[in-house]
């Protein structure tokens, strides 16, 4: 993603700051190898242990190369953003020219999220332009191109990306959020604002809507709604992180921009990712 006063207020880095806002808050032998296999993947999965999973995929793929595998592999590394292990695994599906069955467009978005991850912005332009060619109505593709753009500062370019994936049904809380900062970027904070009401449950807000919403109602000297909103907080703690952000400038916000909800992992996500 993105790289990233008044007097004696230190700058924070938006990491800082969101890990502020984050305080808120039967009988296996008897069943055939294929079966197994997969109830062992799907105990893993409820366990969590990411570090298990990926050595039970680089097992099975030692003994069979599998293309769908191999797609697990590099999405569980993208999940746990190590970027340089999914870049290696993912090579020898670039170079192939089948897929096993694999959509081409659905190893594109893999490399265009590597690349990001890398901070290799061009290639993964690059990468993410050529599945939009493939398939114009890839709303995570265009998802991913909007924040490249905001990146670079091209506000128009990123609107018109995130409205083409909110047309392509990506995922609307994620999409308006990315909405709403370009607004910020654009110094228009009411019409941010607006955009994101009505305002679901506070346990229902993502941890990138609640910096927008914090960094909003701090602009806009909204305390009381600031308060609310960080209520988990110590009350010293929420009067340092208000007038944080009071002080930030609002020059370069794209950190926040949202790629995906990330609540769960690669193979339990209902959406995109």
């Amino acid at each position: 993603m993105p790289n990233q006063v008044k007097p004696r207020i230190k700058q924070p880095r938006w990491a800082l700051v969101a890990a502020c806002i984050l305080v808120l808050s039967g009988c296996a032998a008897s069943q055939p190898p294929e079966q197994k296999t997969l109830t062992n993947e799907q105990v893993l999965e409820s366990s969590g242990n990411d570090r298990e999973i990926i050595e039970l995929y680089k097992r099975e793929l030692k003994q069979k190369e599998s293309s769908q595998t191999r797609i697990k592999l590099v999405k569980r590394y993208l999940y746990i953003k190590d970027y340089d292990s999914a870049d290696f695994y993912l090579s020898p599906l670039l170079q192939k020219t089948e897929q096993d069955g694999q959509p081409i467009s659905q190893i594109g978005l893999l490399a265009g999220k590597v690349a990001m991850g890398l901070e290799q912005w061009q290639t993964a332009a690059l990468r993410l332009k050529e599945v939009q060619q493939r398939d114009p109505n890839d709303s995570e593709s265009a998802n991913l191109l909007g924040i490249l753009a905001a990146r670079e500062g091209d506000l128009t370019d990123a609107r018109q990306w995130f409205n083409q994936a909110r047309k392509n049904m990506a995922n609307d809380r994620t999409i308006k959020n990315n909405l709403a900062l370009i607004d910020v970027l654009e110094q228009d904070l009411t019409g941010a604002l607006r955009r994101l009401e009505p305002l679901p449950e506070l346990s229902e807000l993502s941890d990138k809507t609640r910096i927008t919403l914090s960094l909003i109602y701090a602009k806009t000297n909204q305390r009381s709604a600031f308060d609310a909103l960080t209520s988990s907080m110590e009350s010293e703690e929420q009067a340092v992180l208000y007038q944080q952000l009071q002080a930030l400038p609002v020059a370069d916000l794209s950190s926040l921009l949202d790629v995906a909800p990330q609540a769960k992992a690669p193979e339990q996500e209902g959406v995109i990712q």
